[in-house]
């Protein structure tokens, strides 16, 4: 069972851009930092069986110290829960058991698809190799590669099996044809303060807590 049983869900770019002075052309100007960053912010809802878990799960990360391996759950772009039984043979498991990172989330499968062609870091655009139309990526679904989340701006079909994929932010590390990428975007996140998450609970026994995320840039 997910801990994180989201009822708002909000992941985007944090660009860390940087406001300058306006030039004697009367033009604004902004400087982006070389390292955005993916941050999230969920609101969870959850019923007695989960609060000690989730509980427990905090304490294990010891606030901002731990690191959670997060799906980027988005399914108002891409539901994975719908995936066609036909396609069981693209599943593949994104968080073994026993990897080392926190989180519930060992027994799910994530949809995957294969790169079509390497491309090196720094690159905008990913091609990939596509069985089954309904694994096409939709624009402004989040994917990821060796859990560096990318966002989907344009998909063009290049013939074949092959699709060719806009993405933002551009590749973080190179990628191998063959290699696997993951439909759900998945990352590696910390919190913001040591309290993140903590939700009390009424006389209903279901707590409801906030949580925001950002991602961990240093491998």
């Amino acid at each position: 069972m997910d801990l994180l049983t989201a009822t708002e869900i909000d992941w985007d770019i944090d660009w860390r851009g940087q406001p300058g002075a306006e030039s004697t052309a009367d033009t604004s100007q902004v400087i982006y930092n070389r390292f955005p960053r993916w941050v999230g912010a969920l609101s969870l809802v959850q019923p007695p069986a989960i609060i000690g878990r989730w509980r427990a799960l905090r304490w294990s990360a010891q606030g901002r110290a731990g690191i959670y391996r997060l799906p980027m759950i988005d399914p108002a772009i891409f539901d994975r829960t719908v995936v066609p039984q036909k396609m069981a043979s693209s599943l593949g498991f994104g968080f073994p058991v026993g990897s080392g990172f926190l989180g519930d989330f060992s027994e799910q499968a994530v949809p995957t698809v294969s790169a079509a062609s390497a491309a090196p870091a720094g690159s905008d655009v990913v091609r990939i190799s596509v069985t089954e139309l309904d694994l096409v990526p939709a624009v402004g679904q989040i994917i990821s590669a060796d859990d560096w989340p990318m966002g989907v701006t344009d998909v063009s079909y290049e013939g074949g099996a092959t699709f060719a994929l806009g993405v933002q932010m551009p590749l973080r590390a190179p990628i191998s044809a063959g290699d696997s990428i993951s439909l759900v975007g998945t990352g590696r996140f910390e919190v913001l303060t040591d309290m993140a998450g903590r939700g009390g609970y009424g006389l209903d026994r279901v707590s409801a807590p906030s949580i925001e995320f950002r991602e961990v840039l240093t491998r």
